[in-house]
């Protein structure tokens, strides 16, 4: 716990590992010199009692322009404050530039909106303002010049860690008539809980902790620990599939594969779908294309490659929550550039081994600049793979129930929309031969129509098509580590589209070892058509339209 509270202030930043050895040691020595208590690296009661009083606590901090930023925020690019500078423009609140650095114009910006939404103005996006700023505009609140007694209205920080003052206490857990103490640890270093607090269980990733006061529960939840007890499910195991021979045909698209195919290992590539990354080059040459939802209502690819490849892929990003929940059932190896930290350690435990950033696998062009410009070979990445002994399975199971269903008593379908977000909607369009793939996005303009096109390494471009799209309707939620994400774990809604034909229907999944069942009204497992096949996962709290 020391470490935890320590990291919330910012003055631990290494590995929580539960290990107070030399590092802990000198981050605590820092926090009690800074907060003016003899800096011995001893927890004796006055540190503890310093430590949980977070009103009156000297965090790591310096000072730009009269703007308080944490030392470990400036200067310091990210991803996801970039993607929420996007998001803070959309909304007329930041008028500096989309740099990914969390400075000044950036706080205010945020602190607006926050206001805005009536969330405590603390500059600090955490789990509340993240769901806030998902919903954009959304979450505004109006505020009325008096409020009756008998109001439910309540505002709160969103992210912002409770004190000991009565006002940011979660009185679900906290009996105010009993007669409380902060907890603290005492000379012979046991947990002493305030008398007030009941006891609250956490869960995270299937482990169970019990916590002993606010504060300690503050800082499980920074920790990214949950409240609420994971769900459970069941693996309904593999799928029946027609006119499959496993060897034979793909498991990622049921497509008949040449002897000579590289089908060593499926691979799973992210795929940027940045303004600045479009065309994107290696959509046109996966065997399948997964499209999942990430930060500022926009979308990412993960293109799945095995008895395809492209020595030309790119631009490649970070991975998501999402990203080994699809390649699971494959035995697949996610490619991406990184991660939120702790994700990677987080997709691995699920058994999805993780590439990123490899040379001479990874190689960066000139024609696009950082962090657009980064490029792999496939081949090269699926040979690392096998080296690494990341094969699971000569012959992956497939991830759909292929076959060659009759489509004529589908409807008839010219087009499909999908919505995944404020910000980005695509539209499927069948031209007679295959389904080509328009867009909108806010970040590029008003127009719904715009071409989407991929790039081969020569200069050549075409718009993106596919065979078949099926469009999976997902349960949204954001991860513990404030990334917007979908389940594909449960069951949902399931369009699927097929040489100008629509079925409407559902999909179920127990378990992430699971492939994709698609099912009737009345249960029946159904055949897929096989064919170079686009997955939407797209949010169940948006409506499709189609015809």
């Amino acid at each position: 716990m020391l470490q935890i509270v320590l990291k919330s202030y910012n003055y631990y930043q290494s590995k929580i590992d539960g290990n107070i050895g030399p590092i802990s040691k000198s981050a605590l020595i820092a926090f009690q010199s800074k907060n003016k208590i003899t800096a011995d690296g001893i927890l004796g009661p006055k540190t503890c009692s310093i430590l949980l009083d977070r009103n009156n606590i000297i965090g790591s901090v310096v000072k730009i322009s009269n703007e308080v930023l944490y030392e470990s925020d400036i200067s310091k690019y990210s991803e996801e404050v970039e993607d929420n500078q996007k998001i803070l423009k959309e909304l007329g609140l930041y008028v500096g530039v989309i740099d990914g650095i969390d400075g000044p114009g950036t706080k205010r910006a945020i602190k607006t909106f926050q206001k805005k939404a009536g969330l405590l103005p603390d500059g600090i996006i955490g789990q509340k303002t993240n769901e806030a700023l998902f919903k954009g505009e959304d979450s505004y609140i109006t505020i009325t010049d008096s409020i009756s007694e008998n109001s439910s209205v309540e505002i709160s920080s969103a992210d912002n860690i409770p004190s000991n003052s009565s006002s940011a206490l979660d009185l679900r857990y906290y009996n105010q008539n009993a007669t409380c103490t902060a907890g603290y640890i005492n000379s012979i270093d046991v947990w002493v809980p305030d008398p007030c607090f009941y006891p609250v269980i956490v869960y995270r990733f299937g482990k169970i902790a019990q916590v002993n006061s606010q504060n300690e529960l503050d800082s499980y939840i920074q920790a990214r620990w949950s409240l609420t007890k994971e769900k459970v499910y069941s693996s309904i195991g593999p799928v029946v599939t027609q006119n499959y021979i496993p060897g034979v045909n793909s498991p990622v698209n049921g497509l008949p594969m040449s002897p000579s195919s590289n089908n060593s290992i499926v691979i799973g590539i992210k795929n940027d779908n940045n303004v600045r990354a479009r065309p994107q080059s290696g959509p046109q040459d996966a065997d399948a294309v997964v499209e999942v939802l990430v930060e500022g209502g926009m979308t990412r690819f993960i293109n799945i490659f095995y008895q395809s490849d492209s020595s030309y892929h790119g631009p490649i990003r970070s991975a998501r929550p999402t990203d080994p929940t699809v390649l699971r059932p494959l035995g697949g190896v996610l490619v991406a550039s990184g991660a939120t930290g702790g994700l990677i350690p987080e997709i691995i435990d699920m058994g999805v081994p993780v590439i990123t950033d490899r040379r001479p696998e990874y190689f960066r062009i000139s024609t696009r600049t950082a962090p657009h410009n980064l490029y792999a070979d496939t081949k090269k990445l699926k040979s690392l793979a096998v080296t690494k002994g990341y094969v699971k399975s000569s012959t992956p199971q497939p991830l759909f129930a292929w076959g060659d269903p009759s489509v004529i008593n589908w409807s008839n379908n010219s087009y499909l929309n999908l919505s995944f977000s404020s910000q980005t909607r695509t539209t499927w369009t069948w031209n007679g031969k295959s389904y080509v793939r328009t867009y909108y996005d806010a970040y590029k303009g008003s127009s719904s129509v715009n071409i989407h096109n991929w790039l081969d390494v020569n200069g050549n471009q075409g718009q993106i098509s596919t065979t078949t799209v099926i469009a999976l309707f997902c349960e949204p939620y954001i991860h513990p580590l404030q990334l917007p994400s979908v389940k594909t774990v449960g069951s949902g809604r399931a369009i699927i589209l097929h040489k100008g034909k629509l079925l409407d229907v559902l999909w179920k999944r127990g378990s992430n070892l699971d492939p994709f069942h698609i099912i009737d009204k009345n249960g029946n497992e159904l055949f897929v058509p096989k064919g170079k096949v686009w997955i939407s996962l797209v949010p169940n709290t948006k409506q499709p339209s189609f015809g």
